[in-house]
């Protein structure tokens, strides 16, 4: 019944009261499809509803090449903060060197200085 009209399987509507039997690959996917797979993918379809439209419009553009890009950018950019804090503790270092260098060289100077009277 379809708005209260008896409709009969035809052509162009085959009948659906018996399922199709599955194809091999129809039962290896339905044979692989473990909880786990499940939950995995309910939590995918989580994290892209969590999503903000311009992400997924970007995901849905992205290719390759700006994946790439992407995760060279990122490696790229922690990178640099090890070498600023490499830089940032060296640049320490070398000034408490300066400071300790210049304190000893002024004590010793002062030990040896020969005072006239």
């Amino acid at each position: 019944m379809w708005l209260g009209k008896e409709v009969k399987a035809g052509p162009q509507m085959p009948d659906r009261s018996k399922p199709d039997p599955m194809t091999e690959v129809q039962a290896a996917f339905w044979g692989g499809l473990t909880d786990q797979r499940v939950a995995n993918m309910w939590s995918v379809a989580d994290d892209w509803a969590d999503l903000s439209p311009e992400a997924k419009a970007w995901l849905r553009r992205a290719d390759k090449e700006k994946i790439e890009q992407l995760n060279s950018t990122i490696e790229f950019m922690s990178a640099s903060k090890i070498i600023w804090k490499f830089l940032w503790v060296g640049t320490g270092m070398a000034a408490a060197a300066f400071v300790g260098f210049t304190t000893f060289w002024k004590a010793f100077g002062d030990f040896f200085t020969v005072k006239i009277k």
